[in-house]
């Protein structure tokens, strides 16, 4: 399974985690699915964002979580070839309608845990056809996420490959140069980026792998549907 990160892919457009590249990389054939971020605003409103801060992301300058949805509206989030303003995670599901996973990175920030994790599970409980799954590096976030919301599939964003702790968690997601070809439990791979390091890092994996997080989903397909196994250009 070929997960686009942020929904990137090569030749995309759109701007990572906007709404329009999620939707963009859900629609092509070679993408199983899309990995995104989501983080709070002063407001409580859940949005799709990667960085504390929007001084990389955007035109603008500030701590996200210290800002309202409508200060942050005031900002272009995309490029001037493809403007968009910042997506809310709502407004996501809202409008798609598909079978690939949605795997949703709960990040660590200023708000109250109690709250953000509450906003997340409430709205993903109105979604069931949807196929979710929830990861954070935040041990804290998740285990409060499982005692609130247990039927959602959690998994731990690591370093380092490490033991799973099974009571919460059903996978990890293992950092490109940290996989070895003996892991025990259910994993993703993130985040590949470059071609050259693509042919030592699927030497490595095994029949637990449940899928590869990746900037160039499209170079990852092309390989493993070359008979060959040479990287296409």
């Amino acid at each position: 399974m070929v997960i686009a990160h942020r929904g990137k892919y090569e030749h995309s457009p759109f701007v990572e985690n906007s709404i329009e590249a999620l939707i963009d990389a859900l629609k092509q054939p070679f993408i199983q699915g899309v990995e995104l971020d989501v983080r709070m605003t002063k407001d409580q409103v859940l949005v799709i964002h990667h960085n504390a801060t929007i001084d990389h992301t955007s035109d603008g300058k500030g701590i996200l979580s210290a800002m309202t949805l409508s200060e942050l509206y005031q900002y272009n989030f995309g490029t001037k070839k493809h403007p968009s303003k910042i997506a809310t995670l709502k407004n996501f599901l809202d409008v798609i309608d598909t079978k690939k996973e949605i795997l949703i990175e709960l990040k660590n920030g200023i708000e109250d845990n109690q709250i953000y994790i509450k906003k997340v599970g409430d709205l993903l409980q109105k979604y069931p056809h949807l196929n979710i799954k929830v990861c954070s590096f935040s041990i804290s976030l998740l285990k409060l996420f499982k005692r609130e919301y247990p039927n959602f599939s959690l998994g731990k964003i690591t370093f380092i490959n490490e033991k799973m702790n099974t009571s919460y968690l059903q996978f990890l997601s293992i950092y490109d140069k940290a996989i070895e070809a003996h892991i025990k439990y259910p994993y993703y791979v993130w985040t590949i980026t470059k071609r050259k390091e693509l042919l030592n890092i699927i030497s490595q994996l095994n029949d637990n792998c449940l899928g590869m997080i990746t900037d160039i989903p499209k170079t990852i397909t092309a390989y493993f549907k070359s008979d060959c196994h040479h990287i296409k250009e």
